[in-house]
């Protein structure tokens, strides 16, 4: 693969990633990222919403990763190498990979790696059983298709417990890289060369659509909207059956736990019944004893609620 040096000012990269698909990209457009969706990728990438905003976790992130890449290499023995060059894939421009770290070959690699350093919370590894997000592992296939090298690693460390994991490795699946940039050639082409917005996938996907409604707007339902309403009743209704079901059977096991704060099976925890203690403001008591303040201190937000009659 051809490469592209990219020592680029922050404003000018984020322009510049526009242009292109990369690792960052290719959970989100294979349905795999909690934290965006195709739609909203696309309206990024069309300049319709603003860049992801560089929050303190995000800088937290980027500042971290000389840290976590010395420390691979106390653990490993393995030399590394930051690259500051964008790879390119050899026939679709559009497609790229912004690797963290090259692994150098030497006397227990017998070719240069990919290195992707992560940092994360343990609540979400905890979620995965332990497991790397799917999203990691697309990201670093896609890296491994684009530079053409056959073993990808991941080294995440958690910042809320300070905890360092074991680094993952990742061997080359051509098949999946195939299937994946075929995806991604797709999903280029359709939407944003031929323009055409990908479909919402969730609400908030609507609400950036539509964030306002029209003050006394209505519309006559289609039989295709009837038919959706219609599905709409039936799932709520096994939905509460459920819920129903779900209270009860909670309901059962929290007699049997009585006082106990856990439910264990061979050491293993399967239910926990803590007491906790909160401390709320008491808004109501607030406002009336001082209206004036909590007025100042009141902020109007506009929503939209969604309701099923």
């Amino acid at each position: 693969m051809k490469s592209l040096e990219s020592e680029l000012p922050s404003e000018q990269w984020v322009s510049e990633r526009s242009q292109y698909l990369g690792g960052s990209d290719v959970g989100t457009i294979l349905g795999e990222n909690p934290y965006s969706t195709p739609l909203q990728l696309w309206m990024r990438k069309q300049g319709l919403l603003p860049p992801i905003e560089n929050t303190p976790i995000l800088k937290f992130g980027h500042f971290f990763e000389s840290i976590l890449a010395m420390h691979f290499e106390d653990v490993t023995g393995f030399k590394t190498r930051q690259v500051n060059k964008t790879f390119v894939h050899s026939e679709h421009d559009f497609l790229r990979a912004n690797i963290d770290r090259q692994v150098l070959a030497g006397d227990k690699l017998e070719s240069t790696a990919v290195l992707e350093l992560k940092t994360t919370t343990s609540h979400r590894l905890k979620a995965l059983d332990g497991e790397s997000p799917k999203s990691w592992i697309l990201q670093v296939q896609h890296y491994l298709g684009i530079t053409g090298y056959d073993i990808g690693i991941i080294l995440a460390y958690e910042r809320d417990t300070c905890r360092f994991h074991d680094p993952v490795i990742i061997e080359r699946d051509d098949d999946l890289i195939i299937n994946n940039m075929n995806t991604l050639i797709q999903w280029w082409q359709t939407h944003m060369v031929g323009g055409k917005r990908p479909d919402p996938i969730n609400g908030e996907d609507a609400l950036i659509l539509y964030p306002d409604s029209s003050d006394g707007k209505t519309m006559e339902v289609t039989p295709a909207g009837y038919s959706l309403y219609q599905e709409l009743v039936k799932v709520r209704e096994r939905k509460s059956d459920l819920e129903a079901m779900e209270e009860d059977l909670k309901t059962k096991l929290k007699v049997r736990l009585g006082d106990a704060e856990r439910m264990v099976l061979a050491g293993k925890d399967l239910i926990s019944w803590k007491s906790s203690s909160q401390n709320r403001l008491d808004t109501k008591s607030f406002r009336e004893a001082r209206p004036k303040l909590y007025r100042q201190y009141t902020k109007s937000t506009t929503t939209r609620r969604f309701t099923v009659k």
